[in-house]
């Protein structure tokens, strides 16, 4: 899918006034079958135990534990020992590149390689994330909020479904603020996403791709119900010597990337997004990982 000036502007438009906007048909259709039978593949080793970089049902942010069976995410799909070159092709297809790069403002060669994960509905239990934004604490005081807020982050977030997903809710532009009395206090008080004023489902159609700016007030719902299969990533576009993504980045155990193999059979753009990743993990090497909710 080729988009014309004036439809990328108006989703750049989108984007930065809502912190977040919906994008139809970046996957090529040849890939949508092949990406769905991968992800089936990759859920049900995962779910026998097969692959143990998972997300568990309880928890909401990293570290997990592994042993748990119940899950809702399986972690790193482009490793080279799941075997699942699909992934590689879909992550650094030409669309998905060039709109991600049009919506932070940057070009492809600016770009970071960063998580690339697969949002699932676990087996047994109905399971809510409480309501965050991605790298500010919920305890965050109004002025601390507002402090962080202005640091620019460097970066971009999406989800794109492989079956129709409406887990994702959202307060629209609410990237760019501060929380409301309201706002902070239903936060806390656990459940989803309807307690939260102002709140909209994201629903997201069979190959459809929401990009989200993660200051945005959001939280996921997960249903044994129904299936889900939404491939969840992201990208980065620090300029050199920047670390401000390592923080929210490498406590998702991505050193894989670092194996020199790793690189081997990807796109020219995606190694040079691979090599600017891994710069960045050397100049924070022996640095403690913070996680982004402690």
């Amino acid at each position: 899918m080729t988009f014309t000036g004036a439809e990328l502007d108006d989703l750049v438009e989108a984007y930065h006034t809502q912190g977040f906007v919906i994008v139809p048909n970046l996957i090529p259709p040849d890939l949508l079958p092949d990406l769905t039978t991968a992800a089936d593949r990759v859920v049900d080793l995962a779910r026998s135990g097969g692959w143990q970089q998972v997300r568990t049902v309880g928890k909401p942010f990293p570290p997990w534990n592994e042993t748990d069976t119940d899950i809702w995410g399986v972690q790193n799909v482009m490793h080279p020992d799941l075997g699942e070159r699909i992934f590689s092709e879909w992550y650094g297809s030409k669309d998905m590149l060039d709109v991600s790069a049009r919506l932070m403002g940057v070009t492809v060669d600016d770009m970071q390689f960063e998580l690339f994960n697969l949002l699932i509905n676990p087996l047994h239990s109905s399971y809510a994330l409480t309501w965050h934004r991605d790298t500010i604490k919920w305890a965050a005081s109004p002025s601390e909020e507002a402090e962080a807020l202005q640091i620019k982050h460097h970066g971009i977030q999406w989800n794109t479904a492989l079956y129709d997903d409406d887990c994702l809710w959202a307060v629209p532009a609410s990237h760019n603020r501060i929380r409301t009395e309201e706002e902070r206090t239903a936060g806390e008080t656990g459940g989803g996403g309807d307690v939260m004023p102002g709140a909209i489902k994201v629903e997201l159609k069979k190959g459809e791709t929401v990009f989200y700016n993660n200051n945005i007030l959001h939280v996921g719902t997960y249903n044994p119900a129904v299936k889900r299969r939404t491939l969840h990533g992201s990208y980065g576009s620090a300029p050199p010597g920047d670390t401000s993504r390592a923080k929210g980045t490498l406590q998702h155990d991505i050193g894989y990337t670092m194996d020199p193999k790793f690189k081997d059979g990807l796109s020219e753009e995606l190694q040079g997004m691979v090599d600017r990743l891994n710069a960045m993990q050397k100049l924070v090497e022996g640095q403690e990982v913070i996680y982004a909710q402690d």
